[in-house]
C-alpha cells in the first residue's frame, strides 16, 4: 500500500469503497501499521485499539453503506468518552476513570460506521497551550520532532499531520484546536458555541468549551460537520438552530463576500515570517476576488484577559473533586487552576458581563464583515527543550488570537497557508459570524481549492 492511503481525503476514500478498490478492513490495517511504525516517536496515540478497530472493519467489509463517514478512520482526544473504554483526560488522576457510555459524538461515528483507531495524546486536563504533558511520552511535531506540536490537542493534530488518521477531534476553550492545527499543517475548526453536543467530553470551562474536527481539509471539516453538528436535547449547551445544515457551496459572488483585516492587536507582536505569509495570503484572496476591508477593533486587546478571567474559576468549579488529590496533577497544570482560587464569586460576575459586552461590541463590528482574517498564533513552534518552564513566552503568547473568539463562540478555522525558512507550517484564521459556520467553511474550502499548503505532508523518517 502507497503512503498516499494515509492522506486521502474522507470524499476519495469513499470512493475507493465504492469501486471496491480496498476495503474497510484493508484501511484499518494499513492505518495501525502505519500507527505502530511511527507512534513510538510521535506519541500522537495513548491508546490503540488495535484489536476493536480490525474487528469493526472487518465487519464493514460485508456493509453497504451510504453513511457520510462510512469506514473513515478517526482518532478521538483523551477527552471524549467511549463505553468500557478509559478516559484519562492525560491525567493521573483518572488513569482509572471507565466511561459507562458513549459520548453523543462518539455515538455519532459508530453511528456512521466510522473506525475509532484509538485516544490521542494532550496536555492534562486540556489545560496548556503547547502539548507539552509530563504525564505522558511527550508528542511531537511531525514538522521537526524537537519542536512542540501545540495544545492542548497535541495528538489529534499529529496523528492527521502524520497520516497516522483521516481525522481527528479536539477540543478548544482558548484554541487548542487551531493552535495545534496551525503548527502541524493540518486544518482545524472550531465551530459556533454549542453547535456541536459537547455530551459525554469533559469539560474546562463551560463557557467556552467547544468540540470540532482536525483534518487536513476545510472540505473534510465540513464532512465531519454534517455527522456531528446539531442540537442534542441531553446537552443543556445546545442550541437549536433553525438552519443547521452542513452543504458544500461553490462560491460564486467572492466579490459580494466582505472579509475584514483588523487595524488592532492581531498582527502587533507578531513573527515576521508569520506577518508575511498572512498578509501574502489577503492578497491571494484580494486577487481571488474577495473584498478586503480594514476593520478597527479597539475593544478586542481586552478579549484574552476576559477569556482566562472567566476560564479560570470555571476551571476551580470543574477541578473541585480532583483538586483534593492535588499531589497527582502536574506542577504545571496545578499552578494554572490554582490561579482561579483566589477569584472571588463577584470577580467572576464581573468578567462575565464583560464577556457579554465583548460579544455585543464584536457582534455590531461583524454586522457588515463575512470573516475576519487573522494569523492564528503569533509564534513559531518553539523547542521542546525550551518548553518545560510554563511561563515562556511562547507559551503566553500563543492563545492570544485564538481566545478572543471562544469568548465570542464564533466559529473559527486555522487554514495552512504557508512555511517558514525552516519548512515549519504557518496557519492563518478565518472567523465568521456566529451561528454562520457553513459559510465560513466554504470560504475556506474556496480558499484551499487556489493554494496547496493544506497538501503538504511531512517528511517521517
Amino acid at each position: 500500500m502507497s503512503e498516499p492511503i494515509f492522506y486521502k481525503s474522507i470524499d476519495e476514500l469513499k470512493r475507493m469503497y465504492e469501486e471496491k478498490s480496498i476495503s474497510p478492513l484493508e484501511v484499518t490495517e494499513d492505518f495501525l501499521k502505519r500507527i505502530k511504525k511511527y507512534n513510538n516517536k510521535l506519541n500522537a496515540f495513548l491508546e490503540i485499539y488495535n484489536d476493536d478497530a480490525i474487528n469493526y472493519a472487518r465487519a464493514l467489509d460485508h456493509s453497504k453503506s451510504h453513511n457520510p463517514l462510512f469506514g473513515i478512520p478517526v482518532g478521538l482526544k483523551d477527552l471524549v468518552d467511549i463505553e468500557n473504554k478509559i478516559t484519562t483526560a492525560g491525567s493521573k488522576i483518572l488513569e482509572n476513570n471507565m466511561a459507562t457510555k458513549n459520548s453523543k459524538i462518539t455515538q455519532d461515528f459508530l453511528d456512521n460506521q466510522s473506525i475509532i483507531l484509538g485516544k490521542t495524546n494532550l496536555v492534562e486536563f486540556a489545560f496548556g497551550t503547547l502539548g507539552i504533558n509530563s504525564n505522558t511520552n511527550t508528542c511531537r511535531n511531525p514538522w521537526d520532532i524537537k519542536r512542540v506540536p501545540g495544545g492542548s490537542s497535541s495528538g489529534s493534530a499529529v496523528a492527521v499531520s502524520a497520516g497516522l488518521a483521516t481525522f481527528a477531534i479536539g477540543t478548544d476553550t482558548g484554541g487548542s484546536i487551531r493552535m495545534p492545527a496551525s503548527l502541524c499543517g493540518i486544518t482545524g475548526f472550531k465551530p459556533s458555541y454549542g453547535i456541536v453536543s459537547r455530551r459525554g467530553v469533559m469539560d474546562l470551562s463551560w463557557s467556552m468549551d467547544h468540540v470540532g474536527p482536525m483534518a487536513r481539509s476545510a472540505k473534510d471539516c465540513l464532512n465531519i460537520m454534517k455527522v456531528i453538528g446539531g442540537y442534542d436535547p441531553r446537552d443543556k449547551y445546545s442550541i437549536k438552530l433553525e438552519d443547521n445544515h452542513f452543504n458544500e457551496e461553490a462560491i460564486t459572488n467572492r466579490n459580494e463576500i466582505r472579509l475584514g483585516l483588523p487595524k488592532n492587536y492581531f498582527f502587533e507582536e507578531v513573527n515576521e515570517e508569520i506577518k508575511i505569509n498572512v498578509m501574502k495570503s489577503v492578497d491571494k484572496l484580494s486577487n481571488m476576488g474577495y473584498q478586503i476591508e480594514e476593520i478597527d477593533l479597539p475593544f478586542v486587546a481586552e478579549g484574552r484577559k476576559i477569556n482566562i478571567a472567566v476560564l479560570l474559576p470555571e476551571a476551580i468549579s470543574v477541578h473541585s473533586e480532583y483538586i483534593k488529590d492535588y499531589k497527582s496533577y502536574t506542577k504545571t497544570v496545578l499552578n494554572r487552576i490554582i490561579g482561579g482560587l483566589g477569584v472571588s464569586s463577584e470577580e467572576y460576575l464581573t468578567a462575565s458581563r464583560a464577556m457579554s459586552s465583548f460579544n455585543y461590541q464584536m457582534n455590531r463590528k461583524m454586522n457588515n464583515i463575512d470573516a475576519l482574517i487573522t494569523p492564528t498564533v503569533p509564534v513559531i513552534a518553539p523547542l521542546i527543550s525550551e518548553s518545560s518552564s510554563p511561563n515562556t513566552y511562547e507559551s503566553n503568547s500563543m492563545g492570544r488570537f485564538t481566545g478572543v473568539f471562544n469568548l465570542t463562540g464564533q466559529p473559527s478555522i486555522s487554514v495552512p497557508c504557508g512555511f517558514t525558512e525552516n519548512n515549519l507550517p504557518i496557519g492563518m484564521m478565518l472567523t465568521g459570524k456566529i451561528n454562520n459556520d457553513n459559510k465560513l467553511l466554504n470560504i475556506a474550502i474556496d480558499w484551499q481549492s487556489e493554494t496547496e499548503f493544506h497538501t503538504k505532508k511531512p517528511l517521517l523518517n
